[in-house]
C-alpha cells in the first residue's frame, strides 16, 4: 500500500458509512471509510475507477461534507487527500 511516512497526519482506523458526491452533484457513490486523518482518508468502494479525481466526501455520522482529491487507487480502495475544510452537510437528497 502507500508509505505511511508520506502522510501529513496520522490516520485513525474507522468503519464509517460515506458517500462520494461528484462536484456537479449528479452522481453519488456509496463508500466505506476505513481510516481517516485531518489531511485525508482511505475509502473502499465497489468501483474506484468510476470515481472522479475531485469530489466531495459526505460522512454521515459526522453530518459533514468535505472536498477531496484521489491520490491513489488500488483494487477496491482509494486514497484521498482533503482539499478544503469540512462543512455541515446540506439536507440529503440521496
Amino acid at each position: 500500500m502507500d508509505d505511511p511516512n508520506k502522510r501529513g497526519a496520522p490516520r485513525q482506523r474507522v468503519l464509517k458509512e460515506g458517500k462520494i458526491v461528484t462536484m456537479d452533484k449528479w452522481s453519488v457513490f456509496d463508500c466505506t471509510i476505513r481510516d481517516i486523518s485531518e489531511t485525508g482518508a482511505r475509502l473502499r468502494c465497489a468501483d474506484p475507477t468510476s470515481v472522479p479525481v475531485d469530489f466531495r466526501l459526505l460522512i454521515r455520522s459526522a453530518n459533514s461534507i468535505q472536498p477531496a482529491r484521489v491520490v491513489w487507487r488500488k483494487e477496491d480502495q482509494l486514497g484521498v487527500m482533503f482539499t478544503g475544510p469540512p462543512k455541515t452537510a446540506p439536507p440529503r437528497k440521496f
